[in-house]
């Protein structure tokens, strides 16, 4: 008998087989359990996409819960999306163009994620980051797309802190790791669908004995096993746009680490880079002490 459609019915036949699942089969499983009404609207490329395989591995999830195929799966889901939406027309789940709508839903999501980086997210794994970085004699930080815009950010902040990296172009990373030593370091950041280029430089520094430091979004990535520290965070997107949060919070904390190491230092860098820029803005400007947390004093009462 072909499943239903109802919504239960289908959160019960997941977790139900759930342990019995193939490793792939239960990443769709994570994938649809994360957003069900999201889900609904995925097409079977953009979902096994996010679940990081391939397209018959989605077919055959859809007939292991009963349904003819994937079609009919996702008519089911749709369906339940309906009920528990309140049977309104799939089309009002769909994000509507309102900017402020937009707005309040990716602060949402950006306010889950943050919440579940301070959960998950422990003191052994960044001290052993920190280390990792200021250790390091060079640091090369490889990414593609987002990720690699992740990289300029991290690489931007640590710079400012008196750890100068690398940012690396995805067409040179080749060249990038085959110039690293063991003294050196190497700083990949990918999330699903996960870069062919990105996974091989680490798996590469892996083999050639030079430390790797990962950022990623499962503990089971494929860039996990060539990590001398894997950082996990939570990076829940919203529709169509890769969650930054979590990464910003995490790069300006490891930042931050590493500037109170040398507070006096820092600041001279930046008194340094602040006079070389000042010719550059209309005002310069130089930020407070590294690392130093603004306090705000009562004002001393007046002599009579």
């Amino acid at each position: 008998m072909v499943a239903s459609g109802e919504p239960q019915e289908i959160r019960e036949r997941l977790k139900e087989v759930y342990h019995d699942l193939p490793e792939a089969m239960r990443r769709i499983a994570d994938a649809l359990m994360s957003d069900p009404l999201l889900g609904a609207l995925w097409g079977i490329e953009s979902l096994a996409e996010r679940a990081n395989v391939s397209i018959g591995t989605v077919v055959r999830f859809s007939k292991r819960l009963g349904y003819r195929g994937f079609s009919e799966f996702r008519d089911a889901l749709r369906e339940a999306c309906q009920i528990r939406s309140g049977g309104d027309p799939l089309e009002a789940l769909e994000a509507p163009a309102d900017p402020f709508w937009a707005l309040g839903e990716v602060v949402r999501r950006d306010r889950e994620n943050l919440a579940r980086l301070v959960q998950t997210l422990d003191h052994p794994t960044l001290d052993s980051a920190t280390q990792l970085l200021t250790r390091a004699r060079h640091r090369v930080l490889l990414g593609r797309g987002v990720s690699n815009l992740m990289c300029q950010v991290l690489a931007f902040n640590l710079t400012q802190a008196g750890l100068p990296c690398i940012a690396a172009s995805p067409s040179d990373f080749s060249n990038q790791v085959a110039n690293l030593g063991a003294g050196d370091l190497l700083v990949v950041v990918s999330c699903a669908p996960f870069s062919r280029e990105t996974v091989d430089a680490a798996a590469f520094a892996r083999r050639c004995e030079i430390p790797v430091l990962a950022f990623t979004d499962r503990h089971d990535s494929p860039l996990t096993p060539s990590a001398t520290v894997a950082i996990v965070l939570p990076t829940e997107d919203f529709l169509f746009s890769f969650g930054l949060s979590a990464f910003s919070v995490v790069s300006h904390a490891l930042a931050i680490a590493v500037a109170a190491k040398d507070t006096a230092g820092t600041s001279n860098r930046l008194k340094a880079a602040d006079e070389v820029a000042q010719p550059l803005f209309v005002e310069h400007w130089l930020p407070m002490q590294p690392g130093a947390i603004r306090v705000e004093r009562p004002a001393k009462p007046k002599a009579d």
